[in-house]
This record gives C-alpha cells, sequence and structure tokens, in this order.
C-alpha cells in the first residue's frame, strides 16, 4: 500500500519534469532541473526598496537538493543562468528547494 512518502515522490517527478513545468537552468555552473518562477515575488515588490528607478526584483527558484552540491544559505551571492543574485532564504521540505532569491533592477 502507498504511504504519503510515495505520493509526494510522484508529485515532485511530475512537477521537476522538464515536460511539465521545469526547465533546465544553469545554478553556479551546475546543470539543474529547475522551476524558476519570477512573477509570484515580482508582484509583491517593496515600495521601500525603490530608489531612483532601481528595485529589488525576486525571484522563487525550485530545484531537487540532491541537483545541487551545497544547499544555499542566507546572504550568499549564486548565479542564475549568469544573472548575480543575493540568496534571502532557502527552504528545504520533501526533497525540494525553494530559494528565494533577489537582485537589484532597473
Amino acid at each position: 500500500m502507498p504511504v504519503l512518502k510515495d505520493y509526494l515522490a510522484s508529485d515532485l517527478a511530475i512537477f521537476m519534469s522538464p515536460d511539465e513545468f521545469a526547465e533546465l537552468h544553469d545554478i553556479d555552473g551546475h546543470q539543474v532541473v529547475a522551476v524558476v518562477d519570477r512573477d509570484v515575488l515580482r508582484d509583491r515588490a517593496r515600495l521601500s526598496d525603490r530608489r531612483e528607478g532601481v528595485y529589488v526584483g525576486e525571484i522563487m527558484v525550485f530545484v531537487r537538493s540532491s541537483d545541487l552540491p551545497d544547499r544555499p544559505i542566507k546572504g550568499q551571492h549564486v548565479r542564475l543562468d549568469g544573472e548575480l543574485y543575493l540568496v534571502t532564504g532557502c527552504a528545504g521540505n520533501a526533497g525540494m528547494l525553494e530559494i528565494t532569491m533577489e537582485a537589484n533592477e532597473a
């Protein structure tokens, strides 16, 4: 009889499938399948971070924890597809990392 862990693994495989939601991305020189969400956090950009046309743009990256050699930590700089970001948070759950990153944008 399947247990919850089996269902979660199945759902993770679908979510991280390049045929469904995920795409190949370069994270610090590692080619990984990930889901990059640029819209969720962009909609709630902090007004206090705006300065003369520059604001902090935030993104969320979902990646299998096993696909990265090390778990990113808050304050670490990470290159995603050649663009430099600052990690503002990283949560892990059921084999998946949810990495929140920000960069100054104009």
